[in-house]
């Protein structure tokens, strides 16, 4: 009777356990027919057609092409691979005084094909023997550069396929690969050199020149002579006439050689320099003027005499001169000269006439005695010194002629 009991109950736990998996497997069979009945959708599809419907990029502009988002097989198909491997950037145009939208320069197949469209013009591409090539016609493929803040080029590249448009973007590498010409404009700037102050300007400036004294120097030389141009941070300066010069947004530079000081620090000058068409630029490094050798300047001037409380005479070597105060002296190697050309000063002040000067600046008289004052200027204008030379009067001399008879020994008839 126990053993019919056991058995009985025995067989009520299997019948229940077999009911309760069998409504397990229903579930999951129901659940697993409801699931592949309802067709996905195409989530990566859906996506590019709302973003390109809302006219948004896929990514953040800045950060496409860097790390995740870096343009490579895994996740890029491979149309847009093709234009990425085959399209190049050459450069594009960062002058400052560009008016019109931005120009870049593009190659195709290796640089066999070359064009230059603006910035975020739709530029249409076909197929030719040598591969991808720019079209003038409307076509099922296209692409559009944009150029971002930070100086990187953004491609967007989309295609007509089956009546659905495809896109894809991706950074452009290795921009500015176009050289910059080793023309007259750009070996002038290559050896020159650099001021950061100009001794002159800062005691001679004047109010004329006021705005000078905080300026830097870039001295250059053409073939005919040497020049100078006085410059501060961002100013801007044309290649014209065969010589830089300053100018400014206001005046004209397009179509000409174009730089930007870019910085001013001590030991050098740094130029952003732009060719013609902008497409090309350099950043050159202007150095330091090295300075004179010589340690103290030589003083030219002897046997100064008063002729006037304005004027003086003196000797330069075997010439005497007549000098009046204001008077501007410079040294060639025939000798010394007097300026006299409002023509002459200015071409030492530019830096186009390269010599020793002496200016004149006035008599002064001191405990009883007159001084020749001036100041000497080197040929670099790095080293100056202001001098107070005495000046012999008449008294002086005839006393001085006096000591001199009865310190010289007897010449008389009968006597050594």
């Amino acid at each position: 009777m126990i053993f019919l009991l056991s058995t009985k109950c025995s067989i009520r736990c299997l019948f229940n356990y077999c009911i309760t998996g069998v409504c397990a497997c229903v579930v999951v069979l129901s659940s697993g027919l409801f699931f592949f009945s309802c067709p996905l959708p195409d989530v990566k599809v859906r996506l590019m057609e709302d973003i390109h419907q809302a006219h948004m990029p896929l990514h953040p502009y800045e950060l496409i092409g860097s790390s995740a988002l870096a343009l490579n097989e895994y996740h890029t198909s491979s149309w847009a691979r093709r234009i990425a491997n085959e399209l190049l950037v050459l450069g594009y145009n960062t002058r400052p005084d560009q008016k019109s939208p931005v120009l870049i320069t593009f190659s195709l197949n290796k640089g066999k094909n070359s064009f230059t469209a603006q910035n975020e013009e739709l530029i249409f591409l076909e197929e030719s023997k040598e591969g991808l090539a720019c079209s003038e016609k409307k076509t099922a493929l296209w692409i559009q550069p944009i150029l971002l803040s930070n100086g990187a080029i953004l491609i967007k590249v989309s295609r007509q396929f089956h009546s659905m448009e495809q896109s894809a973007e991706f950074i452009s590498s290795s921009p500015g690969l176009l050289q910059m010409p080793g023309d007259s404009f750009i070996q002038q700037l290559q050896n020159s050199s650099y001021l950061p102050f100009d001794l002159l300007i800062q005691h001679y400036g004047g109010p004329k020149f006021a705005g000078w004294k905080e300026k830097g120097t870039l001295k250059c030389m053409n073939q005919m002579q040497s020049y100078a141009c006085f410059v501060s941070e961002a100013d801007l300066l044309v290649f014209k006439d065969q010589r830089w010069q300053v100018a400014s947004l206001a005046t004209q530079t397009q179509g000409l050689p174009l730089a930007r000081v870019k910085k001013l620090l001590p030991q050098q000058m740094q130029l952003e320099v732009w060719d013609e068409k902008g497409f090309c630029s350099s950043l050159i490094e202007v150095p330091l003027q090295k300075k004179s050798k010589r340690t103290k300047l030589e003083i030219p001037f002897t046997k100064i005499r008063m002729r006037s409380s304005t004027q003086v005479s003196c000797s330069l070597g075997k010439k005497r001169l007549f000098l009046k105060q204001g008077d501007w002296l410079f040294k060639i190697p025939s000798g010394w000269y007097r300026l006299d050309k409002s023509k002459d000063i200015e071409d030492y002040i530019y830096h186009r006439l390269i010599a020793e000067v002496f200016i004149f600046d006035a008599i002064v008289k001191e405990q009883g005695c007159c001084f020749m004052k001036g100041t000497l200027f080197d040929e670099t204008r790095m080293q100056m010194q202001q001098m107070q030379l005495p000046i012999q009067t008449e008294k002086k001399e005839a006393q001085m002629r006096k000591k001199l008879f009865l310190l010289s020994p007897f010449t008389f008839k009968g006597c050594l």
